[in-house]
């Protein structure tokens, strides 16, 4: 965490650096809180430069699962309209950077695959939801065909989901949605797409009306190369 406060600070600025770490953090109560309501016992796991984690020992539901998943970005949804807002009462864009970050990572970590918190919510709700993507890949492979990162990215995505939804078959863990109601498991579904749906739609705002100030001004090779030499000074290569 220092560590990643320290090259946050120096790349971006510690503003940024702090409310990247709070960030995670937020999101990483969300899902201790959900989890504590149902009396599981929580550990905290650790933390990357890509993000925080936690650890249940106890078992829970696929209930249950789908409920601590969704809490996690639905807290980062609150942290970034909290950023959103700041920026605006503050007119400090770091905060505006804070809060399309902060959307994006959220977003990203609600795509209906594991190991992400959408696939979590997925199997306990809709487990065919994430098949729908794939006629909307396969054209795009269609369409990308003269585009061999996309049309490689595509195909990747297709395999994985397929690859996904066997390996959550072969857990059987489908044979545990008929322990709760139809009616919470669409409540639950209904959370996670209006989650979804609020977040795309700030990403999309932030970049119509912020599109050049969302691009930090930083010459990155400047200042990897004044890393460079700092490193070379104290250290013996």
């Amino acid at each position: 965490m220092i560590l990643t406060i320290f090259f946050l600070s120096y790349f971006v600025n510690p503003i940024f650096a702090v409310g990247y770490v709070a960030m995670l953090l937020i999101h990483e109560m969300g899902h201790i809180i959900a989890a504590r309501a149902y009396d599981a016992i929580v550990r905290f796991g650790g933390f990357t430069p890509f993000g925080a984690y936690i650890e249940i020992i106890n078992k829970t539901s696929i209930k249950e699962n789908a409920i601590i998943a969704i809490s996690g970005p639905l807290c980062g949804l609150l942290a970034t309209i909290l950023y959103l807002f700041l920026f605006y009462f503050l007119k400090d864009y770091t905060f505006l950077w804070l809060s399309f970050f902060g959307a994006v990572v959220s977003a990203l970590n609600l795509l209906p695959l594991n190991p992400f918190d959408g696939g979590k919510v997925i199997a306990g709700t809709f487990k065919f939801f994430p098949l729908c993507f794939i006629p909307l890949l396969a054209y795009g492979i269609y369409r990308m065909m003269d585009q061999m990162i996309l049309l490689v990215l595509f195909t990747f995505l297709i395999l994985y989901i397929f690859y996904d939804f066997m390996t959550t078959r072969r857990r059987n863990r489908f044979k545990d949605l008929v322990q709760y109601k139809k009616s919470t498991r669409a409540l639950i579904f209904l959370v996670y797409l209006l989650v979804f749906v609020l977040l795309g739609a700030l990403i999309v705002t932030m970049v119509m009306e912020y599109r050049e100030a969302l691009l930090p001004q930083i010459d990155l090779s400047q200042r990897f190369h004044e890393f460079q030499q700092w490193l070379s000074s104290i250290i013996p290569w």
